[in-house]
């Protein structure tokens, strides 16, 4: 075990600002392995970096290079390797046990753009003065963001506005336009939908939690309303500024032809219209869960499968994959709208 301290012996580590060092020990996973071991291999990507505390460890590269790194050498403050390299190496344990400690790889890369644009902020910016930090790992370990590209990273917390809000505020409405999409920087909220018997509570949300983006996706009104149930700090982004960001590097398009091959294949069809215009117009074999019951019923999808989703235009499915995808679903948006694959099924 280390100590977050201790985090500054290694790099890039190192490079990062030491009042983060808390929140990154929290994200570090220990390993114990035994002589032969593989912490790598080739061919095999791995998404985390490692570093060696204890042992001695023998690296073969894809190209046939060797070397050995110790635990009490310089060269085990530095990565053992990441995702990026993993698969092009064999590292083996070669002493009689060795430990260490593993981070997520593009966790990590995410964080040293975060560092660099907080410390590049002015002391006015809503990027400091913060009581906490927590929110920027849980923003940065979301799905949606895990999918941009690193230099996109930087632009995201560069756009980010702050909002002060107060227990029992309504932050969105169910109805209403989009405008922005959300961060709980502090404090937690409650997420409710209108059903026939008034309303519904569907959800809580802490810190580090993103809202507020189906309707930025979709171009359609919010599809529930967002309550703080504490007083607490939001951080804001544009919905242009979504579009551009996240949206472009989140949602996948396939066309009919492709969707049809997938289907073939094993992926599950989800129609996320209305129950009415399924019942007029669905695809036998597909599933239907309205874009508004998604989050509610999404344990009706299985996570092994991938996913297409549908709508008669693009928006709603639009949306729909833009949820899927950050849950960790793989999943993809269908081009032309339902219309089209009947067409092409019909062909």
């Amino acid at each position: 075990m280390i100590r977050a301290e201790d985090l500054q012996q290694y790099y890039p580590f190192n490079k990062i600002d030491l009042k983060f060092y808390p929140l990154l020990l929290k994200e570090l996973e220990f390993f114990d392995k035994q002589k032969g071991e593989k912490l790598y291999a080739i061919n095999r990507r791995a998404e985390n970096t490692k570093y060696l505390t204890k042992g001695v460890v023998k690296v073969v590269t894809d190209k046939g290079r060797e070397k050995v790194i110790k635990s009490t050498s310089l060269q085990s403050k530095y990565p053992i390797g990441d995702a990026n390299k993993s698969n092009t190496m064999d590292a083996i344990v070669d002493s009689v046990q060795a430990s260490g400690f593993q981070i997520s790889s593009t966790l990590l890369d995410h964080f040293k753009v975060w560092n660099g644009c907080y410390e590049a902020a002015s002391q006015d910016s809503p990027l400091r003065g913060h009581s906490s930090y927590e929110w920027v790992v849980g923003l940065l370990k979301s799905q949606s963001v895990q999918m941009l590209p690193q230099g996109n990273v930087g632009e995201l917390f560069d756009e980010l506005e702050s909002r002060q809000v107060k227990a029992g505020e309504e932050v969105i409405s169910e109805g209403d336009p989009g405008d922005y999409c959300y961060i709980i920087a502090n404090g937690e909220a409650e997420v409710f939908q209108v059903v026939a018997e008034g309303e519904q509570k569907v959800a809580d949300l802490g810190k580090g939690t993103l809202f507020g983006e189906s309707a930025l996706v979709s171009n359609e009104p919010r599809n529930a309303s967002i309550r703080m149930t504490t007083d607490g700090l939001l951080m804001k982004l544009a919905g242009e500024k979504f579009s551009k960001l996240l949206k472009a590097h989140v949602v996948r398009w396939i066309t009919a032809q492709t969707a049809l091959e997938k289907i073939a294949n094993g992926a599950t069809l989800l129609d996320v219209r209305e129950v009415e215009e399924y019942s007029h117009q669905g695809i036998q074999g597909s599933m239907n869960i309205p874009l508004t019951q998604l989050r509610k019923k999404i344990s009706r999808i299985d996570l092994s499968r991938e996913i297409i989703t549908c709508s008669n235009m693009g928006s709603r499915c639009a949306s729909a994959a833009f949820t899927l995808a950050t849950l960790g679903y793989d999943v993809y948006a269908l081009q032309g709208g339902i219309g089209g694959l009947v067409r092409s099924l019909d062909v």
